[in-house]
């Protein structure tokens, strides 16, 4: 079932009665959400532009506050676009493209589209998606039209990055280079099929045995002490500080915190609750907000927009400056560890599990679409246990 909603196009402060080129829809989804895009026919062409903002059934007042919230920022979405296509008509070619060029597109130029898409979800480094649109083109099949994409290809593809492919210094990928390709290549596939590009992933025909596999790495957290010292520690970057602590007290990725803005937060009574996509999996998640985590948002004050589609970390810079000014913080710190921005998500996770949480609470609230992938946690936990027994045993050795 689809649901549409209405908003005239605005100008010189009168209500204009044309209808609207653009409408809100909401499509019914199996687990009962409801999703939210935006339905626009503009020159003769008809495309949608999904919002990643879901609606949830309303049980009481929090779930009421929450579809409020998303729906705020879809109107507010709505707008931006109809103004856009008011002062510059041609962007409704570059947010919604026409169906039979969807269907001609090559893989590199569906790379290119796909760039664009990660970007405006906010996601800063897209040095992957280059290296491997460079990957399929020394394959020779750069020109290929995507649409002819199949599990042949795909082998193909898993064989060249495993035997094939030599980087500049003539030497063949590590097999985590060859697993994060993979990934890369199966995140624009995923992309490509919700467009309503191709039909289906081919990449899901794989057998895991046909796969990339890797070695779970070394996955750093923090204690409670390490996080406590790194607050009495000043960091050059404030925002940084703030957004990597946040993250500590509630598990967010960088790019979903990149993309939190002020309406995915609301409060109910003496209860805060954060409620976003994850970009990740698309799958929403609701996130109670602490004292602790509450204490790290940045002050909406001037300067900083105050609306409900206002970013809350606007300001953070890219990744790899992030992780430098981390590093430095957590040496003067005193604190040894490889700290990245993903720490904060293991430390979230661990901190929980070290305090008593039970696993499927810490896999709900880290957006986990299976227990199995929170369980490395419970393994991490129950490893620091054997460490304080083993401890204990060599006093009275």
């Amino acid at each position: 079932m689809i649901t549409t909603r209405n908003f005239s196009m605005e100008g010189n402060g009168n209500k204009d009665t044309r209808k609207s080129p653009i409408k809100i829809r909401l499509k019914a989804m199996k687990n009962g959400y409801q999703s939210i895009y935006l339905d626009c026919y503009h020159e003769g062409r008809r495309s949608y532009e999904y919002l990643k903002l879901y609606l949830v059934p309303e049980t009481d007042d929090k779930t009421a506050c929450q579809n409020a919230a998303a729906m705020r920022q879809a109107e507010a979405t709505l707008k931006a676009r109809l103004r856009e296509l008011k002062k510059q008509p041609s962007v409704s070619k570059r947010l919604m493209p026409e169906k039979a060029t969807q269907n001609d597109l090559t893989m590199s130029e569906w790379f290119a589209r796909f760039k664009e898409i990660q970007r405006s979800r906010g996601v800063k480094d897209l040095y992957a998606i280059d290296r491997l649109r460079d990957i399929i083109t020394d394959m020779g099949h750069g020109g290929m039209a995507l649409k002819a994409v199949g599990k042949d290809f795909c082998l193909s593809f898993m064989e060249y990055l495993k035997t094939g492919y030599r980087t500049a210094s003539g030497q063949p990928l590590k097999s985590k280079t060859v697993f994060n390709r993979q990934c890369t290549l199966i995140t624009a596939l995923n992309v490509a099929v919700r467009e309503g590009v191709i039909p289906s992933n081919p990449m899901d025909r794989l057998s895991r045995h046909e796969r990339a596999k890797t070695n779970r790495g070394k996955r750093e957290y923090l204690t409670i002490d390490e996080v406590k010292a790194l607050i009495a520690t000043p960091c050059k970057r404030e925002d940084i500080k703030r957004a990597y602590l946040f993250a500590c007290n509630c598990g967010l990725r960088l790019g979903d915190v990149r993309k939190l803005k002020w309406g995915d937060i609301t409060k109910d009574g003496h209860r805060w609750l954060l409620s976003v996509v994850m970009n990740k999996s698309e799958k929403p998640v609701h996130i109670p907000l602490g004292v602790q985590a509450r204490r790290w948002l940045p002050k909406r004050g001037t300067g900083q927009k105050r609306e409900a589609d206002g970013l809350v970390f606007g300001s953070l810079p890219n990744d790899t400056h992030i992780n430098e000014h981390l590093k430095a913080w957590a040496e003067k710190a005193g604190i040894t560890k490889a700290i990245t921005y993903h720490t904060s998500r293991h430390t979230f996770a661990t901190m929980l599990l070290t305090l008593g949480a039970d696993l499927y609470t810490v896999s709900k609230l880290l957006g986990h679409s299976q227990i199995k992938n929170t369980q490395i946690y419970a393994e991490i936990i129950n490893r620091r246990k054997d460490e304080a027994v083993n401890l204990a045993d060599k006093a009275f050795d």
